[in-house]
């Protein structure tokens, strides 16, 4: 009997898997090509195919090169392949269809370092860009759109956006207590006629929209012209419910800065022609302001794909025509 070479040996035990590699596409792929690009690609797609085997099986020979003996013995006795091979075989592939230098031997510890440490830097710079592309859509659209109380334009309603309450329940936290102040002020004003206070009912600190309320009332804010949305469970829902069930259109939003970029271009988006009119946060640390601001940012990608899928609120209601008469004739 004939005694095979090691690198034929290596072929014969490595062909069945180096062959489902260098299959193109399976029967729906087919389709999807011949429905958009036709019969010539398939034929292309083979040649291609043949192509990366042949490049494939010089991989192969050069790669065997690197087995040690028991590596070698293992192979000859069960065509067994130690499981760096298709590594090794992928990477010198690689090198044959660059037109570069095959390796001279396995990757080193440094080779692997500077491999992973190049995925991680492309990682990053896609989740950066994943992230960052929002904020940017999110900040030119919301452009000159942020005003003092004194230049902003005059409105019917605006829109106060909850947050968190104090522990207790009672209480609200400084980022809500900055944003009812500059309600109550924009209604004391003249600014506005009425304020639409949004939030959640069933928050994780408390019922937000309950204590936004009594504190309006306990800055003298007359209740006859506040109306509460409940269902405002984050920005989106509540610029859809303030256009789809309170039946605004125009509207001033009350928010610190670091968020009302993506509450504007959010309620615009959704049909509520928006100025934002930034709260301040008496008491905050630094650090609450960091905080925030990364989480804005964070929120991009979400604000962007539900912009695009233009989702229903999570909770849906009937036209209510509270607001139209809490801002009177």
């Amino acid at each position: 009997m004939t005694k095979l070479r090691d690198d034929r040996l290596a072929w014969l035990a490595a062909e069945q898997r180096l062959r489902r590699r260098s299959r193109g596409r399976g029967p729906l792929g087919w389709l999807v090509v011949v429905a958009t690009l036709g019969a010539w690609l398939i034929f292309t797609s083979r040649g291609r195919g043949a192509r990366r085997m042949a490049r494939y099986s010089v991989a192969v020979d050069h790669v065997t090169g690197f087995l040690n003996d028991e590596e070698r013995a293992r192979l000859r006795d069960g065509r067994e392949l130690p499981g760096w091979f298709l590594f090794e075989v992928g990477r010198a592939e690689r090198r044959v269809r660059r037109g570069r230098p095959l390796p001279a031997g396995r990757e080193t510890r440094r080779e692997r370092r500077r491999r992973l440490a190049g995925r991680a830097l492309v990682t990053v710079a896609v989740l950066a860009a994943l992230v960052l592309a929002p904020t940017a859509w999110i900040r030119v659209a919301s452009a000159g759109r942020i005003s003092t109380i004194a230049d902003a334009p005059g409105a019917d309603v605006a829109i106060v956006f909850g947050a968190q309450v104090a522990p207790g329940g009672e209480q609200p936290m400084p980022f809500l207590k900055g944003r009812l102040d500059i309600g109550a002020e924009l209604l004391r004003s003249g600014k506005v006629k009425a304020l639409l206070i949004s939030g959640d009912a069933h928050g994780g600190s408390g019922d937000e929209v309950r204590v936004m309320r009594q504190y309006l009332m306990g800055q003298g804010v007359d209740p006859s012209r506040v109306v509460v949305d409940p269902f405002g469970l984050d920005t989106y829902d509540t610029c859809r419910r303030a256009h789809d069930v309170y039946g605004l259109d125009r509207a001033l939003l009350v928010s610190q800065e670091l968020h009302l970029h993506r509450a504007i271009t959010l309620c615009r988006r959704l049909g509520v022609d928006a100025v934002g009119v930034p709260a301040r946060c008496d008491g905050c640390q630094r650090v609450t302001i960091w905080y925030n601001t990364a989480r804005d940012v964070a929120a991009g990608p979400k604000a962007a794909w539900e912009a695009l899928r233009h989702r229903p609120p999570a909770v849906q209601s009937p036209p209510d025509p509270s607001l139209r008469l809490a801002v009177g004739p």
